[in-house]
């Protein structure tokens, strides 16, 4: 393997971008995999994060980047660079902005004229990385061939910012953990206050939400039914939208990093890179439009469908009853909120896809969040939790949606009855004491219940039992003391569920 170091590449306003390239041994021109962020191409994985094993293994590896000594042993040229304003780069930064995404198709484009390229770069890399190859991908480079988007979002509002229109204030640790360290200097925008001082969707989120309509190169898009924090929802979105004519999306399990780099997924990927690099026109023959891990309590079982959400699938609903979840729906009633409802399968009960609950509120206050959480139980009461991005160690819930009642607006144009869609381009109070309907999308998952077992709705009025990956931020959150939710009637609340036949 021949390596390059910290070789320059000029954008179109001359600020430097820094770049590692990793190339085979040979004169032989050999197609591209390019990756940029703010992470640093320089540090090492264990230095990164000692958190999460060094999965694949190698003295070069970089956090959520491709291997390169696996990929040069392969044909491929490996490309890191720093983003602006981080690393060795030159500039300031400001994440997840049109010039991140103008640096990036500059880079890709100084790949594909190298005279070790052949002409044919492709994006590959886990979360940041997968994001910046949406962004690139709608600019459409001419060198650009295809994307591995691999648990990355595409609607920095609704997969990251402001979920359901509530701070999504991880974004705090991360910020000081991987993006403060990777700084140059103090010039730079500061993502988290820029979060916190726009509340609606405006001009800053649509600067940074991908246009999928512009995305037309082949697209391998992979989520993470345990990702229900960013890393699910932005890839099943991006690859129903995406105007691609080759498209691939696979859902799997696992921790946020382990599937990326696994014997199955490193073999997709290849024969993917291969068909659309290589050209190699029978590379992806017999793999599926799209591939879930359908979860059967503590395992999976692997499936191949032909899109999504599934088209066999018969929408039912769960209505909300006195601490119960039934068919049918109840007598008018009430209930305090939070609640928690639960529903006992009498026989086999397969949920794949996206889902809804409408809920009926009324509230003391003229504002209140929502949490949604879905929890799955065992025939002896245990819980079945999902795997976390941390792992095993970090369970999770089976499924999870947010809402600020006072960001109820759908977009009646872009709703579904399976998926609100959510404006968030105005507020609109609670009218106190009013009953008023909340559609609350809850992301997709994939969830069997064998008979006797649980499916546990949790409406609460805060997750603080998500850890780091809570909505908690006093200066942010509304409180829901003095809520009532309505049951049946007029005000039938429900869940809307995607039901799988046998």
């Amino acid at each position: 393997m021949r390596i390059d170091r910290d070789v320059t590449v000029p954008t179109r306003d001359d600020t430097s971008i820094v770049i590692d390239v990793f190339r085979p041994d040979s004169e032989q021109p050999v197609p591209v995999i390019a990756s940029m962020s703010p992470y640093g191409k320089d540090v090492h994985w264990p230095e990164r994060y000692p958190m999460y094993e060094l999965v694949d293994q190698g003295d070069h590896m970089v956090w959520e980047t491709p291997n390169p000594e696996w990929w040069t042993e392969r044909g491929y040229a490996v490309v890191r660079a720093d983003a602006r304003g981080t690393g060795k780069s030159a500039g300031r930064l400001d994440v997840f902005s049109c010039k991140d995404a103008e640096d990036f198709y500059d880079v890709i484009e100084w790949c594909g004229v190298q005279p070790w390229s052949t002409g044919k770069v492709a994006s590959s890399g886990i979360s940041w990385y997968a994001m910046m190859g949406w962004h690139v991908a709608a600019l459409q480079p001419p060198h650009l061939a295809a994307v591995v988007a691999w648990e990355g979002c595409t609607d920095f509002y609704r997969d990251w910012g402001r979920q359901g229109g509530i701070y999504t204030n991880a974004t705090e640790s991360w910020w000081q953990r991987q993006i403060l360290p990777q700084l140059g200097g103090d010039d730079h925008a500061s993502m988290p206050n820029d979060l916190r001082s726009h509340e609606l969707l405006d001009d800053w989120y649509r600067e940074r939400t991908v246009d999928l309509a512009q995305v037309r190169v082949p697209v391998l898009s992979a989520g993470n039914w345990g990702s229900i924090h960013l890393h699910l929802r932005g890839n099943v979105e991006g690859w129903l939208d995406a105007a691609s004519e080759h498209k691939w999306l696979v859902v799997h399990v696992g921790s946020h990093i382990d599937p990326y780099y696994a014997d199955w997924a490193k073999d997709l990927q290849l024969r993917f890179l291969q068909r659309f690099l290589g050209g190699d026109e029978t590379a992806m023959d017999g793999v599926p439009p799209v591939r879930l891990a359908i979860r059967r309590g503590h395992d999976v079982e692997w499936r191949d469908e032909q899109n999504w959400p599934l088209p066999r699938t018969r929408w039912r609903r769960l209505y909300l009853g006195q601490k119960e979840l039934g068919w049918h729906q109840p007598a008018e009633d009430r209930t305090p909120y939070p609640a928690t409802f639960d529903f006992t399968a009498t026989e086999r009960l397969e949920l794949t896809g996206p889902l809804a609950l409408r809920l009926w509120v009324s509230c003391t206050a003229d504002d209140l969040d929502v949490f949604v959480q879905l929890e799955q139980y065992d025939v002896d009461g245990r819980r079945i939790p999902a795997i976390g991005p941390g792992g095993a160690a970090t369970p999770v819930p089976m499924g999870i949606g947010w809402l600020r009642a006072s960001h109820r607006k759908l977009d009646p144009e872009r709703t579904l009855p399976h998926r609100p869609w959510h404006s968030h381009d105005e507020i609109q109070p609670l009218e106190p004491g009013v009953p008023t309907l909340l559609e609350v999308e809850i992301w997709p998952t994939s969830i069997t219940l064998e008979p006797g077992q649980r499916l546990q709705l949790r409406v609460q009025a805060d997750d603080d039992n998500m850890g780091l990956l809570a909505h908690d931020d006093p200066d942010d959150r509304k409180g829901g003391h003095g809520a009532t939710i309505h049951l049946g009637g007029d005000h039938a609340s429900h869940l809307y569920v995607p039901v799988i036949p046998d």
